[in-house]
């Protein structure tokens, strides 16, 4: 078990670093999580980018490019739709989730395991469902479609507050229906969650050291009870979105993961 918190050196890879890491690593498909969509990703995607890493970031119903489409918004339905999109991938592939979207990960990744090579899964929500107090319960799931409500959440949850975060392009804002959707459905959550993982590929999880929303300990305990032979890290400095408050961190963390060998 690896749990330290990881440091920017602001070091970047040279060229030739890159091509050896890109010739190594699968295609990594990101999955957003609550509020988000593909674009919360750039960041991450950014850094990967600049050791050749191919990324895949497509939007949920409901969030970014695809806010106007229609429901069912659940989790049920997102898997299914991400499962589209690994089907139409190429080659081996890397599944990276955040908090929502590593319960959709994980339940897309025991329906592919021939496909996914790696799952990641960064800040989880549990899969067995998190309840939350009632005053959180009101504040997440009645803001949709409210820019200054969705931005006063990140701002509570995060600890680096850059513009990517806290602007993000109104228009994929998520809508009313959409947030009272998925909210319903991260918090119930999915019966497989009371067992041991399904899928057997290597597994890393992510915890943030500060995440006020996924605690370490839950981080830990969620290891512990369903992931024993994971790896586990912890991002420092970092609340809710290390993808986003931490990227090069982070970028250096799943780079080290995906190359073959590094499990």
């Amino acid at each position: 078990m690896d749990m330290h918190a990881e440091q920017d050196s602001g070091a970047l890879p040279n060229d030739d670093d890159a091509r050896l890491v890109a010739d190594a690593v699968p295609t990594v498909v990101l999955i957003h999580g609550f509020l988000d969509n593909g674009a919360t990703w750039r960041p991450l995607i950014e850094q990967l980018a600049a050791y050749g890493v191919k990324c895949v970031a497509p939007d949920l119903r409901g969030a970014g490019a695809r806010s106007g489409s229609g429901g069912p918004y659940t989790l049920s339905q997102a898997v299914e739709d991400v499962l589209d999109v690994l089907g139409q991938a190429d080659g081996r592939l890397a599944l990276v989730g955040h908090s929502m979207g590593a319960q959709i990960a994980e339940l897309a990744a025991a329906r592919m395991p021939g496909s996914v090579d790696r799952l990641v899964l960064i800040t989880p929500t549990p899969l067995e469902g998190n309840v939350l107090p009632d005053s959180v319960r009101d504040m997440l799931r009645e803001c949709g479609g409210n820019a200054a409500a969705q931005r006063e959440i990140r701002m509570q949850f995060s600890v680096k507050r850059p513009s990517a975060l806290l602007e993000p392009d109104p228009a994929g804002l998520m809508g009313v229906e959409a947030v009272r959707g998925y909210y319903d459905a991260f918090t119930a959550g999915d019966g497989a969650g009371v067992r041991p993982c399904a899928y057997t590929g290597p597994v890393l999880l992510i915890g943030a050291a500060q995440d006020p929303v996924i605690p370490a300990a839950l981080v830990q305990a969620i290891h512990e009870k369903r992931f024993p032979d994971a790896r586990l890290t912890f991002v420092g400095e970092s609340g809710h979105w290390p993808h986003v408050e931490q990227p090069a961190d982070l970028g250096r963390v799943l780079v080290g993961f995906l190359r073959p060998g590094d499990i």
